[in-house]
Protein backbone atom coordinates (compact mmCIF):
# COMPACT_ATOMS: atom_id res chain seq x y z
CA UNK A 1 0.00 0.00 0.00
CA UNK A 2 3.01 2.27 1.00
CA UNK A 3 4.42 1.59 -2.94
CA UNK A 4 0.83 3.10 -4.31
CA UNK A 5 0.60 5.72 -2.07
CA UNK A 6 4.11 7.02 -2.88
CA UNK A 7 3.22 5.94 -6.69
CA UNK A 8 0.66 8.32 -6.79
CA UNK A 9 2.29 11.42 -5.07
CA UNK A 10 5.51 10.82 -7.38
CA UNK A 11 2.77 10.79 -10.20
CA UNK A 12 1.59 14.13 -9.04
CA UNK A 13 4.91 15.98 -8.02
CA UNK A 14 5.73 14.98 -12.19
CA UNK A 15 2.45 16.40 -13.32
CA UNK A 16 2.85 19.78 -11.14
CA UNK A 17 6.41 20.00 -12.57
CA UNK A 18 5.21 19.61 -16.03
CA UNK A 19 2.26 22.52 -15.58
CA UNK A 20 4.53 24.44 -13.37
CA UNK A 21 6.97 24.25 -16.69
CA UNK A 22 3.96 24.73 -19.37
CA UNK A 23 3.21 27.95 -16.73
CA UNK A 24 6.99 29.74 -16.81
CA UNK A 25 7.67 29.04 -20.50
CA UNK A 26 3.89 30.89 -21.38
CA UNK A 27 4.74 33.72 -18.68
CA UNK A 28 7.85 34.32 -20.86
CA UNK A 29 6.35 34.46 -23.89
CA UNK A 30 4.08 36.39 -22.56
CA UNK A 31 6.86 38.96 -21.25
CA UNK A 32 8.76 39.17 -24.63
CA UNK A 33 5.14 39.94 -26.76
CA UNK A 34 4.54 42.48 -24.08
CA UNK A 35 8.25 43.93 -24.44
CA UNK A 36 8.32 44.15 -28.23
CA UNK A 37 4.79 46.11 -27.80
CA UNK A 38 6.48 48.71 -25.53
CA UNK A 39 8.98 49.07 -27.52
CA UNK A 40 7.15 49.71 -30.81
CA UNK A 41 5.03 51.97 -28.87
CA UNK A 42 8.20 53.81 -27.79
CA UNK A 43 9.31 53.86 -31.29
CA UNK A 44 6.31 55.31 -32.40
CA UNK A 45 5.91 58.29 -29.61
CA UNK A 46 9.54 59.38 -30.37
CA UNK A 47 8.81 59.70 -34.05
CA UNK A 48 5.49 61.68 -33.24
CA UNK A 49 7.52 63.35 -30.84
CA UNK A 50 10.00 64.40 -33.47
CA UNK A 51 7.59 65.47 -36.28
CA UNK A 52 5.79 67.78 -33.64
CA UNK A 53 9.08 69.23 -32.30
CA UNK A 54 9.82 69.85 -36.20
CA UNK A 55 6.14 71.38 -37.04
CA UNK A 56 6.25 73.50 -33.90
CA UNK A 57 9.52 74.89 -34.64
CA UNK A 58 8.24 76.03 -38.55
CA UNK A 59 4.94 77.16 -37.11
CA UNK A 60 7.53 79.83 -35.51
CA UNK A 61 7.55 81.77 -38.95
CA UNK A 62 4.70 83.80 -38.94
CA UNK A 63 2.42 84.92 -41.99
CA UNK A 64 0.03 88.24 -41.35
CA UNK A 65 -2.35 90.00 -43.86
CA UNK A 66 -2.17 93.85 -43.09
CA UNK A 67 -3.54 96.73 -44.71
CA UNK A 68 -2.67 100.85 -44.81
CA UNK A 69 -4.70 103.76 -46.08
CA UNK A 70 -2.76 104.66 -49.73
CA UNK A 71 -0.63 107.97 -49.68
CA UNK A 72 -2.63 109.20 -52.52
CA UNK A 73 -5.64 108.33 -51.25
CA UNK A 74 -6.74 107.65 -47.82
CA UNK A 75 -10.03 105.93 -48.90
CA UNK A 76 -7.93 103.09 -50.88
CA UNK A 77 -6.70 100.34 -48.71
CA UNK A 78 -3.40 98.89 -49.66
CA UNK A 79 -3.09 95.33 -48.53
CA UNK A 80 0.72 93.88 -47.48
CA UNK A 81 2.13 90.46 -46.73
CA UNK A 82 4.09 90.14 -43.77
CA UNK A 83 6.02 87.20 -42.83
CA UNK A 84 8.10 87.39 -39.65
CA UNK A 85 10.45 85.04 -38.26
CA UNK A 86 9.88 84.43 -34.29
CA UNK A 87 12.66 81.33 -33.77
CA UNK A 88 15.80 81.85 -32.55
CA UNK A 89 17.17 80.11 -35.82
CA UNK A 90 16.84 81.31 -39.67
CA UNK A 91 14.74 80.00 -42.23
CA UNK A 92 15.98 79.70 -45.82
CA UNK A 93 14.60 79.42 -49.21
CA UNK A 94 12.10 82.18 -48.12
CA UNK A 95 9.36 82.45 -51.37
CA UNK A 96 6.29 84.59 -50.79
CA UNK A 97 3.50 84.00 -52.91
CA UNK A 98 -0.29 84.97 -53.40
CA UNK A 99 -2.75 83.23 -55.46
CA UNK A 100 0.22 80.88 -57.20
CA UNK A 101 1.60 84.54 -57.98
CA UNK A 102 5.15 84.99 -57.05
CA UNK A 103 6.31 87.72 -54.86
CA UNK A 104 9.54 89.38 -54.89
CA UNK A 105 10.23 91.49 -51.75
CA UNK A 106 13.11 94.17 -51.95
CA UNK A 107 14.73 93.03 -48.61
CA UNK A 108 14.18 88.87 -48.88
CA UNK A 109 17.08 86.62 -50.77
CA UNK A 110 15.52 83.81 -49.33
CA UNK A 111 17.40 83.90 -45.77
CA UNK A 112 15.06 85.16 -42.93
CA UNK A 113 17.49 85.50 -40.34
CA UNK A 114 16.18 85.10 -36.54
CA UNK A 115 13.77 88.39 -35.64
CA UNK A 116 13.74 89.33 -39.12
CA UNK A 117 10.33 90.21 -40.92
CA UNK A 118 9.86 91.01 -44.25
CA UNK A 119 6.78 92.86 -46.19
CA UNK A 120 5.70 92.99 -49.66
CA UNK A 121 2.33 93.91 -51.29
CA UNK A 122 -0.45 92.22 -52.48
CA UNK A 123 -1.75 92.19 -55.87
CA UNK A 124 -5.84 92.89 -54.67
CA UNK A 125 -6.26 96.57 -56.30
CA UNK A 126 -7.86 97.05 -53.33
CA UNK A 127 -10.03 94.12 -52.65
CA UNK A 128 -9.71 92.54 -49.57
CA UNK A 129 -7.47 89.53 -49.81
CA UNK A 130 -7.76 85.74 -49.16
CA UNK A 131 -6.21 84.45 -46.46
CA UNK A 132 -5.82 80.89 -47.95
CA UNK A 133 -3.96 81.95 -51.18
CA UNK A 134 -1.51 84.25 -48.85
CA UNK A 135 1.19 81.42 -48.84
CA UNK A 136 4.92 81.52 -47.56
CA UNK A 137 7.11 78.24 -48.69
CA UNK A 138 10.63 77.97 -46.60
CA UNK A 139 12.92 75.52 -45.33
CA UNK A 140 14.03 74.95 -41.66
CA UNK A 141 17.70 74.47 -40.27
CA UNK A 142 17.14 70.85 -40.61
CA UNK A 143 16.28 70.86 -44.65
CA UNK A 144 12.81 70.03 -44.13
CA UNK A 145 10.43 72.10 -46.77
CA UNK A 146 7.59 73.83 -45.06
CA UNK A 147 4.31 75.96 -46.39
CA UNK A 148 2.61 78.21 -43.90
CA UNK A 149 -0.86 80.02 -44.94
CA UNK A 150 -1.85 83.13 -43.49
CA UNK A 151 -4.61 81.45 -41.43
CA UNK A 152 -2.05 79.62 -39.56
CA UNK A 153 -1.97 76.36 -41.67
CA UNK A 154 1.30 74.55 -41.61
CA UNK A 155 2.12 72.24 -44.06
CA UNK A 156 5.49 70.18 -44.58
CA UNK A 157 6.62 69.42 -48.12
CA UNK A 158 8.11 66.89 -49.59
CA UNK A 159 9.84 66.16 -52.67
CA UNK A 160 9.19 63.58 -55.05
CA UNK A 161 11.79 61.85 -57.41
CA UNK A 162 10.72 63.79 -60.35
CA UNK A 163 11.14 67.42 -58.42
CA UNK A 164 7.55 67.87 -57.56
CA UNK A 165 6.27 68.58 -53.97
CA UNK A 166 3.65 67.42 -52.33
CA UNK A 167 2.08 68.90 -49.47
CA UNK A 168 1.05 67.26 -46.13
CA UNK A 169 -2.33 67.89 -44.59
CA UNK A 170 -1.41 66.33 -41.22
CA UNK A 171 0.37 69.63 -39.21
CA UNK A 172 -2.18 71.73 -40.01
CA UNK A 173 -4.64 70.73 -37.35
CA UNK A 174 -2.06 70.04 -34.51
CA UNK A 175 -0.75 73.26 -35.29
CA UNK A 176 -3.71 75.29 -34.47
CA UNK A 177 -4.09 73.52 -31.48
CA UNK A 178 -0.61 74.25 -30.25
CA UNK A 179 -1.19 77.74 -30.80
CA UNK A 180 -4.89 77.71 -29.21
CA UNK A 181 -3.21 76.52 -26.13
CA UNK A 182 -0.12 78.53 -26.01
CA UNK A 183 2.53 75.98 -26.99
CA UNK A 184 3.83 78.17 -29.28
CA UNK A 185 5.34 81.31 -28.36
CA UNK A 186 8.07 84.25 -29.56
CA UNK A 187 10.16 82.78 -26.87
CA UNK A 188 10.24 79.46 -28.49
CA UNK A 189 8.58 76.12 -28.34
CA UNK A 190 6.95 75.04 -24.55
CA UNK A 191 7.15 71.91 -23.23
CA UNK A 192 5.31 68.74 -24.92
CA UNK A 193 2.89 67.35 -23.32
CA UNK A 194 3.46 62.90 -23.32
CA UNK A 195 0.93 60.25 -23.66
CA UNK A 196 1.27 57.50 -21.10
CA UNK A 197 2.25 53.98 -23.07
CA UNK A 198 -0.02 51.54 -22.97
CA UNK A 199 -0.65 49.33 -19.90
CA UNK A 200 1.28 46.29 -19.15
CA UNK A 201 -1.36 43.47 -18.64
CA UNK A 202 -1.06 41.98 -15.36
CA UNK A 203 2.13 39.46 -14.92
CA UNK A 204 0.42 37.21 -11.71
CA UNK A 205 -0.97 34.81 -14.18
CA UNK A 206 2.06 32.32 -14.16
CA UNK A 207 2.01 32.82 -10.00
CA UNK A 208 -1.86 31.99 -9.45
CA UNK A 209 -1.19 28.90 -11.73
CA UNK A 210 1.29 27.75 -9.61
CA UNK A 211 -0.42 28.59 -6.24
CA UNK A 212 -3.63 26.12 -8.15
CA UNK A 213 -1.39 23.76 -8.68
CA UNK A 214 0.37 23.36 -5.48
CA UNK A 215 -2.84 23.71 -3.56
CA UNK A 216 -4.02 20.43 -5.94
CA UNK A 217 -0.78 18.40 -4.73
CA UNK A 218 -1.38 19.32 -1.24
CA UNK A 219 -5.08 18.19 -1.37
CA UNK A 220 -4.07 15.29 -3.57
CA UNK A 221 -1.42 14.12 -0.36
CA UNK A 222 -4.33 14.44 2.07
CA UNK A 223 -6.38 12.28 0.67
CA UNK A 224 -4.43 9.61 -0.56
CA UNK A 225 -2.88 9.82 3.37
CA UNK A 226 -6.44 9.76 4.43
CA UNK A 227 -8.05 7.06 2.07
CA UNK A 228 -4.35 4.94 3.36
CA UNK A 229 -4.81 5.67 6.93
CA UNK A 230 -8.44 4.52 7.03
CA UNK A 231 -7.97 0.89 4.55
CA UNK A 232 -4.99 -0.01 6.73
Amino acid sequence: MGELVFGIIGAVVGVVGLALTYAGLRHQRQQARELEERETQLRVREMEMEQREAALHASMLIVKVGRRPSTLDPSVALWRLTVTNASTQPFTGVSLAYAEQALSPPTLNGLLSPGASVTDSLPVNGEEPNPFLCVAEFTDVAGRLWRRLATGDLHRGRRQADGEVTWDQRHALYVHAALLQGTVTAAGVGPMPTAPLGETPPRGASTRTAVAVTIAVVICVVVVTWYTGTHH
